[in-house]
């Protein structure tokens, strides 16, 4: 069975780089262009400027195709002087196709209004007895408040068109995405996401739905109208731990549960 889902990866016309969404942003239509806060690591790093206290995280998702998974760490320290943060990503079949990415990231405030990102990315491919990869690319992005309850943000990643050679058919995207957030009330969180692939010549437009039913618990959704996917989850909050639970619904595909925990300090 691993060797089939092998060939059916090799065999895609675009396999590219895994898009990083964590479970609360998933569960919102793949959305976080223009939120806050250390899920911003998968989105736009721009976010963590808004950090007050360091946060660790592990995150875990499962793939419509067999055995393929996606897990990965997030961590971010607040300073005086900015945001520093680091992921690491990894996505395939254990032992037979994996795609590592691991990311250093520095963002910093101007103000209340503004909030800027510079990530350095590493990307590993490795296919099990036949070749193995590297390179680097840099993702920049921004977020700017508009109103106190309305953000936008912008992100371009891989400006640079950093690229494995021709041995292995695997892309990093170059990918421009803008965003917004808009808080209607204190329990109501809505957020629309625009995505660009250039390589692809493709635009993917998502909006999603956060709503806080108390103060510990939250439930989202959210729309993806490229291929009309549907997301949904809910994310608890007790003390300084979070734990959120999200879910992809594709069409054809059915579904690609996610979970992630963090705990802040």
């Amino acid at each position: 069975m691993y060797f089939i889902n092998l060939l059916f990866i090799l065999l895609s016309l675009n396999v590219s780089a895994q898009a990083l969404s964590v479970a609360r942003y998933c569960a919102m239509g793949n959305t976080g262009i223009a939120l806050q806060g250390l899920e911003s690591l998968s989105a736009n790093a721009a976010g963590l400027a808004a950090l007050d206290q360091s946060a660790v995280a592990l995150y875990y998702q499962g793939h419509y195709v067999a055995n393929t998974r996606t897990q990965g760490l997030l961590m971010a320290i607040p300073t005086h002087i900015g945001t520093f943060g680091v992921y690491l990503n990894q996505y395939g079949i254990s032992g037979v196709y994996v795609e590592r990415t691991v990311g250093a990231t520095y963002a910093i405030s101007f103000g209340q209004r503004l909030y800027t990102a510079l990530t350095l990315n590493y990307h590993q491919l490795r296919i099990t007895n036949y070749d193995s990869k590297q390179t680097y690319s840099v993702d920049v992005g921004l977020q700017y408040r508009i109103q106190d309850n309305w953000w936008v943000g912008a992100k371009l990643a891989n400006p640079g068109y950093a690229a494995y050679d021709d041995a292995l058919y695997a892309v990093i995207p170059v990918q421009l995405s803008f965003g917004t957030s808009y808080r209607v009330h204190q329990g109501l969180l809505l957020t629309g996401d625009m995505e660009r692939l250039l390589y692809r010549k493709k635009t993917d437009v998502r909006t999603g739905l956060e709503y806080q039913l108390a103060s510990w618990i939250y439930f989202r959704g959210g729309l993806g109208f490229d291929e009309f996917s549907q997301f949904c989850g809910l994310g608890l909050r007790h003390r300084k731990m979070t734990f959120d639970l999200a879910t992809i619904i594709h069409p054809q595909l059915g579904f690609a549960p996610q979970l992630f925990l963090a705990y802040a300090f």
